[in-house]
């Protein structure tokens, strides 16, 4: 399904984009919409081609589908706590983009694989997109949504490196793509070294490993640090501690930006005899994750085990978080892979080594060091106007000035209403550049400046099947003017306060202003009920007890068109 122009373009056919394609075909399904995907799969972070067997989903089955199909998984497939190989989730995006037709067409028809997006640019109302890896090499659309999430451009790590030097250096994103063949016993790589103190690595780590190679796991000092693992198990209703964790009745002593804290719980964060009892709540999950590791004296454990005790705290999510679905793993990492916490300083012929003179064999590097969230395609100037993260040298000083007293305003207000969130760690280590402006989006999704173009999946979020849908039917109601942004001092003013509460909330992952990790259920409520819908609340019981279930939103499709109707373009 080609076109040289459309109403609707997506940039990225991973959850945000599937997500919003979906929602707006159901409301529009005559609209010429087109995804354009730069690999050569859809499904972003759960393409076929970034899938391995180490590699299970960190969310439970219940919250892990879309509103309207859900996913199933063969009863005799391995399950830990209701967590599931990542394989039955490529399985299922890839079975949705052909179940889902519109006006005759799939939504597979609609996306165009292998598309390098060079630039974008603004003509009239609408944008012209140029790309590379079609005959075609151009796109004009009416509306452009762009999708590419947090997981498209990897951070490669720099190291001084031999001559001699020639083992491959491998990105998480490119793992799966060559892990049967690396992970074979008749491979070549016996050696295997994993850099990052992330979840990817750990997720790395544990396939070497359980494939029966020796396997060195380094965590930079320069990092964030090593990772905070939770344990999945959960008490009760509940199949897992993710969905204890997403409900109203959990997040009430959480301090949010998007939904006001019941009194007795301001109660008790404004009082100064009531501090040792909040903490003891709000940090007790910190406790009882390093107990469950027992870094320090796990029996058979390696000598560098306890260097992966993270210092970082669950509550401020000041490090990477994860969740560990393999009952051995911690026995397999303790006792078969040594653990280095150091920077790299160099390599030799077969080694790599470390700043205090220590060296790695190494056949091969596999890097879990995270991801570059710009957007290569907008030139610098797209990206001012637009309100994404720059050198605030480039505003006017009027502009800047007045961005710095709005900040600094709110700022003030967050810590008067949470006195917790003035005492961080004070050893975060900001992560994306805090000499960098904040995002500047309405809701982390639309620019202050231009309607036509929104950023959907770059808000990090504790669930992205949940964020998708929400941030897909808010977007939508947007385009459609069910849902206004505020005059623009108003949305200036309430910008600065989503962008401080978040650089406050997590002083280290929310420099970029739209870190929403520890307010899924708030965040997503807000952009559902701002888009006049109610069918994804419970009831009073069950809405404080119940977690964020994928099948939430499953009536909002009807209840939109109930309220106002279907369009027939974009």
């Amino acid at each position: 399904m080609e076109h040289s122009e459309v109403d609707v373009a997506i940039i990225g056919a991973g959850l945000s984009g599937i997500a919003f394609a979906r929602f707006y075909l159901d409301t529009h399904p005559e609209c010429r919409l087109t995804i354009l995907e730069k690999d050569g799969c859809i499904g972003g972070v759960w393409s076929a081609e970034r899938v391995f067997d180490a590699f299970w989903a960190q969310s439970p089955l219940r919250m892990i589908s879309f509103s309207d199909v859900a996913l199933e998984v063969p009863k005799d497939a391995p399950k830990l706590h209701d967590t599931f190989e990542a394989k039955y989730v490529t399985q299922y995006l890839e079975e949705y983009v052909d179940s889902h037709v519109y006006n005759g067409w799939p939504l597979r028809s609609r996306i165009r694989l292998n598309v390098e997006l060079r630039s974008v640019e603004k003509t009239g109302s609408g944008w012209i997109l140029q790309f590379d890896g079609v005959a075609q090499k151009n796109l004009r659309c009416n509306k452009l949504a762009v999708a590419s999430g947090l997981t498209s451009s990897p951070i490669m790590p720099s190291f001084p490196r031999s001559r001699d030097w020639m083992a491959p250096i491998l990105h998480h994103r490119d793992f799966g793509f060559h892990s049967k063949a690396m992970l074979a016993s008749s491979s070549p790589y016996k050696n295997i070294t994993v850099l990052g103190g992330g979840k990817s690595a750990a997720d790395m780590v544990y396939a070497s490993a359980k494939a029966g190679k020796k396997v060195s796991w380094i965590v930079r000092k320069t990092g964030e640090g090593p990772g905070i693992f939770m344990n999945p198990a959960a008490n009760g209703r509940y199949r897992n501690n993710a969905e204890a964790g997403a409900t109203r009745k959990a997040t009430m002593l959480n301090p949010s930006g998007f939904h006001p804290m019941p009194e007795w719980a301001q109660v008790l964060h404004q009082s100064v005899s009531e501090r040792e009892n909040l903490d003891s709540r709000l940090f007790a999950a910190d406790r009882r994750y390093k107990i469950w590791a027992n870094y320090r004296e796990r029996e058979g454990a390696l000598l560098g085990f306890c260097e992966l005790e993270p210092t970082a705290s669950f509550f401020w999510v000041n490090g990477p978080v994860g969740m560990i679905q393999q009952d051995d793993f911690w026995d397999l990492v303790s006792q078969k892979v040594n653990v280095y916490r150091s920077d790299l300083s160099g390599t030799n012929n077969n080694s790599i080594i470390l700043d205090d003179g220590r060296e790695v064999s190494t056949d091969v590097l596999l890097c879990g060091t995270g991801w570059d969230a710009r957007y290569p395609f907008l030139s610098s100037k797209q990206v001012i106007e637009l309100g994404l993260p720059h050198d605030p040298c480039k505003d006017s000083e009027e502009e800047r000035q007045s961005w710095n007293n709005l900040m600094d305003a709110a700022d003030r207000k967050i810590v008067r209403q949470y006195p917790v969130l003035a005492r961080p760690p004070a050893d975060c280590k900001p992560i994306g550049g805090i000499s960098l402006t904040p995002a500047r989006l309405y809701h982390g999704i639309a620019s202050l400046t231009d309607s036509s173009i929104i950023f959907l999946g770059r808000a990090r979020m504790s669930n992205n099947f949940r964020g998708a849908e929400a941030q897909a039917i808010w977007a939508t109601a947007y385009w459609d003017e069910h849902v206004t942004i505020p005059p623009f001092e108003q949305a200036q003013r309430e910008v600065a306060y989503m962008n401080a509460f978040s650089r406050r909330r997590h002083p280290s992952r929310g420099v970029d202003g739209i870190n929403f990790h520890t307010d899924l259920v708030w965040y997503t409520d807000r952009l559902v009920s701002e888009a006049g819908l109610t069918s994804h609340r419970k009831g009073w019981w069950e809405d404080s007890d119940e977690p964020c279930l994928a099948s939430d939103f499953r009536d909002c499709k009807d209840e939109y068109l109930a309220k106002y109707g279907s369009k027939q373009a974009g």
